[in-house]
């Protein structure tokens, strides 16, 4: 018996290289005004042509969340902080239902990830945390805290060794779309935080990750909840 089955949606293959980049820029991991890698080396990574590469370049254009700039020194560059931050808190404004549930879907398998990456984690995981957690430590902006912050979630994600758990994980992050939050604001509540979650973590103590990962949670729903008053 087939159950569940929907029709498909057709999808030129430049959405596929725009929604690509789209959550790259949601999860934090390229940040507001990062130059984009050339045309060929884009092209090559996606497997598609130049010509339909310029398409999606196009479309991130016209939705504001890449600026092409003209010139010897040109390319495509992220939007700013500014502009990026507009349209998070107009996704967050017309969906806010929306937004709630994908924390939802975060917070309860990043807890679970995390106590699974306890019992299962290897020295690589551990050295991509403490790195992360570095960066995080000497981040002077919003946004490269935000990178670092990913990029911890992601290793933690990868050591439950779990991918479905992982897949999950790094999906959810690419659809929460959070408008930046100002350096120092929030700093050492976060970084206390992650500190907590990497110390249980190489202790293979499941519990106090849990329990630790459940605390970031919170800070989570709080900065959720205030964004979502503020761009109602």
């Amino acid at each position: 018996m087939l159950w569940g089955m929907r029709p498909l949606e057709p999808r030129a293959t430049y959405g596929l290289a725009v929604d690509s980049i789209k959550r790259q820029i949601h999860a934090g991991l390229l940040l507001p005004e990062e130059r984009l890698p050339a045309e060929r080396q884009l092209s090559d990574r996606f497997g598609i042509s130049r010509v339909t590469l310029r398409e999606a370049l196009r479309v991130l254009e016209e939705s504001q969340y890449i600026q092409v700039r003209r010139g010897a020194q040109g390319g495509p560059f992220v939007s700013d902080i500014d502009r990026l931050s507009s349209l998070a808190l107009r996704r967050i404004s017309r969906a806010p239902a929306a937004t709630m549930r994908v924390a939802e879907f975060l917070t309860i398998n990043h807890a679970a990830a995390a106590r699974f990456a306890a019992e299962r984690r290897n020295p690589a995981e551990l050295k991509r945390m403490r790195d992360a957690l570095a960066m995080m430590q000497n981040a002077s902006s919003g946004p490269e805290r935000k990178q670092a912050e990913t990029l911890f979630l992601l290793a933690v994600a990868e050591a439950s060794r779990n991918p479905l758990m992982a897949r999950a994980i790094e999906d959810a992050m690419a659809d929460l779309f959070l408008p930046y939050r100002h350096a120092g604001q929030g700093d050492k509540a976060a970084i206390d935080g992650f500190s907590a979650l990497f110390s249980a973590i190489n202790a293979e103590d499941a519990e106090g990750a849990e329990a630790a990962a459940r605390a970031l949670n919170d800070q989570l729903w709080t900065t959720i909840r205030e964004m979502t008053r503020s761009a109602a």
